[in-house]
């Protein structure tokens, strides 16, 4: 059993190596932390970080096979957003794990892959459902199909780091277009990050979700809308 494990930090290659010898005590495990020199070669298992060092202009898979690295694929990166999950999976991936997964969980999914299987987490599946759903059949004037005409503006379950990336945006007034090229993300993704936003503070609309959120001091925190 070989297997390739490439990635930048090395505490993380170490626990990476952790979770596969406990799918396989007697792997032969190849673990790099750059892309650079590896040779051809056939692997039953590469794991892959999707933010790895001098790689820009492409992806890290696309680089292991112009190099002739070949095998069953799963990334496992520190993102968990929708687009780097269906960016990954398009790149021809085979399991997409969030550097969260346990332990336990990561092993049983690195031998799915193994064998030819997939693997993507349910709540990473339900957000790429959403996006199809919203590609399918919303426009720009379904933003208050979720929002609740009632509540006091308090949330009913904390924003994402991103939710408050695009709500700060909304404060100003940007577009779905205009927030999407500041935030690098698809139109129907800030339309699924916007409709979240509006159920979580019981709003109707885009101005009342922004009315709550001063209200509630959610814009007071000095949170840049082009931060990471």
């Amino acid at each position: 059993m070989r297997i390739l494990v490439a990635d930048d930090h090395p505490l993380f290659r170490d626990a990476l190596e952790l979770s596969i010898r406990q799918a396989w005590a007697d792997a032969d495990v190849l673990s790099v932390g750059s892309l650079d020199g590896l040779t051809a070669g056939w692997f039953d298992l590469i794991v892959l970080d999707w933010r790895m060092p001098g790689v820009e202009g492409t992806d890290p898979l696309t680089l292991l096979r112009r190099a002739g690295v070949e095998g069953p694929v799963a990334v496992v990166t520190g993102a968990e957003d929708p687009e780097t999950a269906l960016e990954v999976l398009r790149c021809g991936a085979d399991g997409f794990l969030p550097k969260t997964t346990p332990r336990r969980v990561l092993a049983q999914a690195l031998r799915l892959v193994a064998e030819g299987g997939s693997f993507i987490p349910r709540s990473v599946a339900m957000d790429l459902l959403h996006i199809s759903e919203l590609s399918a059949d919303l426009d720009d004037g379904d933003d208050a199909a979720d929002g609740a005409a009632d509540g006091d503006g308090a949330l009913s379950a904390p924003l994402t780091e991103r939710e408050q990336q695009v709500l700060c945006m909304l404060a100003t007034g940007a577009t779905n277009k205009e927030i999407g090229r500041r935030l690098s993300l698809q139109e129907v993704t800030v339309k699924l990050h916007t409709r979240r936003i509006l159920r979580k503070l019981g709003a109707r609309n885009r101005t009342d979700a922004v009315r709550r959120a001063q209200e509630a001091g959610l814009l007071s925190h000095g949170l840049s809308p082009a931060s990471p």
